[in-house]
């Protein structure tokens, strides 16, 4: 059995004793970050190591972790393995900081399991599992469709779905962006992989995405994979697409809580990223009436500026990249079409 792989299966609670810093490039989503040494603290020692050897940074670092210090970070573990009892502790490669926290919990009758290799074997395990859809069986579907016709709702309704935008916290267009940061991309590819280990279905079904979105890159063996997959088509009408897109860039993010001025500032922000592919009348044109369905609501509509948007930008752009893909469609239908028929593949019809 590979333990590593039954860590990342079963959500085993794991303490990440690298430094905070280290932590905040990449981890796994079910660990804490309870470090061992500070980003200073690491820092000094790591000069302390490379001037002066090991031994002697060894000794600075039990001087600079002491007393109340040492306790402090003592009990902060202490609690957390006895919410947490299967919980697994791992410093970066399993070496100095593993064999110091080891030793520290033994001195207070506390023993736990240390994950052999640490971080960066946990981290290989991630790789190793996004590598492997290149020999899977599975059946791979990926569900298409222009911008607008809700994709993403019909991805959630189904057990064998993996929704990648969700793993980037991004929908994947110029204003795919949400009000909180992307994950690191080692973040992205972890939560990607523990997704796809759990996914115990004969077939997967996925969004057709771009090789990025937003911030972070999928994994080149599933663009790969995704280009050479079958094709579901999801096809509405111009005005439903339309009502979609206001639902989810305007009206949801309000009644979460975004300010009316910060949700246009955002916008604006998105439609400047594609100025250039709009050419500048056409970018001031569509600003405007951004604009004026945001400060003047009752005599503008969202309508006008997400119309235009479509038919300027978005309609172009995938009738373009459509034209490569259309040999590998299988179906194509309206919302209920489309689920019904994914359902069907789903349940091995």
């Amino acid at each position: 059995m590979n333990i590593n792989l039954e860590l990342l299966r079963s959500n085993t609670p794991l303490i990440d004793l690298r430094s905070p810093n280290e932590f905040a490039k990449g981890a796994f989503p079910q660990s804490i970050n309870l470090p061992i040494l500070t980003d200073d603290e690491r820092a000094k020692i790591g000069k302390s190591y490379k001037h002066q050897g090991s031994a002697a940074a060894v000794k600075l670092g039990h001087q600079l972790v002491s007393g109340d210090l040492k306790e402090s970070r003592l009990l902060a573990w202490k609690k957390f393995i006895e919410k947490s009892p299967s919980s697994w502790m791992y410093c970066f490669r399993g070496g100095q900081r593993s064999s110091i926290a080891k030793a520290w919990l033994k001195d207070i009758d506390i023993t736990i399991s240390f994950v052999d290799g640490g971080f960066k074997a946990l981290r290989q395990t991630s790789l190793d599992i996004l590598e492997s859809v290149k020999n899977d069986n599975k059946r791979w579907i990926i569900l298409g469709g222009r911008t607008g016709t809700g994709k993403t709702i019909i991805l959630n309704q189904l057990a064998s779905s993996i929704d990648l935008e969700n793993h980037a916290e991004h929908r994947g267009s110029a204003f795919g962006g949400l009000f909180s940061p992307q994950p690191t991309p080692i973040d992205f590819e972890n939560r990607l992989a523990i997704d796809y280990l759990r996914h115990g279905q004969k077939t997967l079904i996925l969004e057709d995405e771009s090789r990025t979105i937003g911030k972070v890159a999928l994994p080149n063996a599933w663009f790969i994979r995704m280009q050479e997959s079958e094709l579901v088509l999801l096809e509405i009408s111009l005005g439903e697409r339309i009502q979609n897109i206001i639902e989810v860039y305007v009206l949801a993010p309000l009644r979460d809580g975004i300010s009316r001025t910060d949700l246009l500032l955002s916008l604006r922000a998105s439609l400047l990223k594609i100025q250039k592919r709009l050419g500048g009348d056409l970018f001031r044109e569509i600003r405007n009436k951004m604009d004026n369905a945001f400060l003047d609501p009752e005599n503008f509509s969202h309508e006008n500026w997400v119309n235009q948007l479509l038919h300027a930008y978005y309609d172009p752009l995938y009738d373009y990249q459509i034209k490569s893909k259309d040999d590998r469609c299988i179906f194509r239908s309206d919302t209920k079409g489309v689920t019904d028929y994914l359902s069907n593949l789903e349940s091995g019809g």
